[in-house]
């Protein structure tokens, strides 16, 4: 097999893996429309979730298709599984523990969290849209503005100096989303800083290895924080 028939097999392979993804959580986008239509009304109001997961999706495929033609960023890249385990494993633990640490004192809202079993099926899709309209979307907008002034996209200072940018938009939305007043400012500041230091972790695993390092990143921290918290914490504190 020469070169070029070598890159165009990877190429496939990048496309099937975020193409599973993408099937999957169509998959359970429409299990949970059936199950319990109103758990994506705070974040989709009434459009068909299927339909908007589909859009999602599909924006995600045209933006990986952008990376991967410039040879920026792909799917999927082989290499050290231990090393890479520990990072997707232990850090969002870690903010995990953390964010339980503040609930149980400042008592965020009993609802924030969707209760299990529809959690399993919720929240890897969730992430997938986290990541195409936060990270994604915004990175190729990013990298397209600094080529275009003429500064190679691969300096490392440009690519902290997006990373950063970058991991500031879903910090910002939540706090423009708002927080019950109840909610104690340090809390709602701690909630910040939080979201966004697992934007900066999830960028840099995105730019070092892959697009599935920083998506098993997300998942983890939301089985912690949504899945196992989310159900011990309606105990706890309610």
């Amino acid at each position: 097999m020469n070169r070029r028939s070598e890159q165009q097999t990877e190429t496939r392979r990048q496309y099937l893996l975020f193409g599973l993804l993408s099937g999957v959580v169509i998959v359970f986008t429409g299990l949970l429309t059936r199950l319990s239509p109103q758990v994506f009304a705070p974040y989709f109001g009434e459009l068909p979730p299927v339909a908007v997961m589909l859009g999602i999706v599909a924006l995600g495929g045209v933006v990986v298709s952008f990376f991967l033609t410039r040879g920026w960023f792909v799917v999927f890249e082989p290499g050290d599984v231990r090393r890479r385990a520990l990072l997707v494993v232990g850090p969002p633990t870690l903010l995990a523990v953390g964010m339980a640490l503040v609930d149980s004192v400042a008592v965020l809202p009993e609802d924030i969290n969707v209760a299990v079993p529809l959690s399993l099926l919720f929240y890897p899709t969730i992430a997938v849209v986290v990541e195409v309209l936060f990270h994604l979307l915004p990175l190729a907008v990013a990298f397209v503005v600094v080529s275009s002034l003429g500064d190679g996209a691969e300096r490392p200072e440009l690519v902290w100096g997006v990373i950063l940018v970058v991991a500031l938009l879903e910090p910002l939305f939540q706090l423009q989303l708002g927080f019950p007043s109840a909610i104690p400012r340090w809390a709602t500041a701690y909630v910040a800083a939080n979201v966004f230091v697992i934007n900066v972790v999830q960028l840099y695993l995105f730019t070092r290895y892959d697009f599935l390092t920083m998506y098993a990143f997300r998942l983890v921290y939301y089985l912690w924080w949504h899945i196992v918290w989310g159900t011990l914490r309606l105990q706890l504190l309610f």
